[in-house]
């Protein structure tokens, strides 16, 4: 705290500051502030909607009465002696820090547990619905079955689409890429090559996306998975120069590559750790010696796994520190400038 706010607060009687949501609604902030009250040994006398008002004494006719006020976008902390005659600016600020800190470390808390929860608990109404915690996955199946929709629509076979009807639509070929076409690194992972490949990697993007956009939040997890997909895709037209390469197997293993790196951290809790680490694992291994059988491109799995590794540690730092908004997109627009540079070397090398 600052000798000027002390002094102010000396002089006014009251010490006001604004305070982070973090992310929470006002009916549910105002149970994390009770919480961290109460961990203060602090006495909560008013609790409303979106206003909360403890004593920092037992009798009430000493010490100080702060309230916190939360509205849509901010929350304002107010604290004031409770007897105007016995002021104590450093004290006011004193313990307007102690319950911003608090707060902080129980808000932290309730995020941890909350992410902690199965998905079937914390997605009560299936993995198809849209939550709060839960959009990009539902959107990018619904995408995807539309896109398969309009090709089928546009006369193109629902279970056996050719390689030129998949080439047309945006499927990913290394002599379109190295020519210019560099938008395909982004369409191929819309495309399925039929009804039954859209169905096993839907079934492997809801079951990844209902663990891990809640833990990454909706920014990093589209963006992870939009890049491990490019990357995937990379790696493809380099190992299979003449094949048209489509299907979201490449991005959806990249985000099991994400997951993976989470989970040799601290991020989750251990026991939950230990047992999404095996069921992942088990998954991985499963469909890299199934894709060795038939025509399933490795390379993409591969690629988009290897490329989530690394991108889900560089995401690490900021989800572990719960780091704003503005801290999210400068790593996603790193990560971002790093997969261009990608893209400009494997084209440049591949011609």
């Amino acid at each position: 705290m600052s000798n000027k706010a002390v002094m102010e607060a000396i002089c006014e009687g009251v010490y006001t500051k604004e305070i982070p949501l973090y992310n929470f609604n006002p009916v549910q902030y105002m149970t994390v502030v009770r919480k961290a009250a109460e961990r203060l040994r602090w006495q909560v006398r008013v609790l409303q909607q979106n206003v909360i008002e403890c004593y920092t004494a037992s009798d009430h006719f000493s010490g100080n009465v702060i309230t916190v006020k939360a509205e849509k976008r901010k929350a304002t902390l107010e604290s004031r002696p409770v007897n105007e005659y016995d002021c104590d600016g450093a004290l006011l600020a004193q313990e307007a820090d102690a319950l911003q800190k608090a707060i902080a470390t129980t808000a932290a808390e309730v995020q941890i547990a909350d992410r902690n929860l199965h998905p079937m608990h914390r997605e009560p109404y299936g993995a198809l619905v849209f939550s709060k915690s839960y959009t990009i996955t539902p959107f990018l199946v619904y995408t995807n079955i539309l896109v398969l929709l309009a090709m089928v629509l546009s006369g193109i076979s629902v279970l056996h689409p050719t390689a030129q009807e998949l080439y047309v639509w945006g499927g990913n070929l290394r002599p379109a890429v190295t020519h210019g076409e560099w938008w395909r690194l982004v369409t191929y992972q819309f495309l399925h090559g039929g009804a039954m490949h859209l169905l096993m990697n839907t079934f492997a993007l809801l079951y990844i996306g209902m663990f891990l956009e809640p833990l990454m939040g909706k920014l990093r997890f589209a963006s992870a998975y939009l890049m491990t997909g490019i990357f995937a895709g990379l790696v493809s037209i380099a190992v299979h120069p003449a094949s048209v390469g489509v299907g979201a197997s490449g991005a959806i293993f990249g985000m099991y590559g994400v997951f993976l790196a989470l989970l040799t951290t601290r991020h989750i809790k251990k026991a939950l750790r230990k047992t999404m680490l095996r069921s992942i694992l088990f998954f991985v291994v499963l469909n890299l010696m199934y894709g060795l059988q038939g025509n399933t491109d490795n390379a993409a799995h591969i690629g988009g796994l290897l490329s989530g590794l690394f991108i889900g540690y560089a995401y690490y730092p900021g989800i572990n520190k719960q780091h704003v908004v503005r801290k999210q997109v400068t790593t996603t627009v790193v990560l971002g400038v790093c997969t261009a540079i990608a893209v400009v070397v494997c084209v440049v090398w591949l011609r």
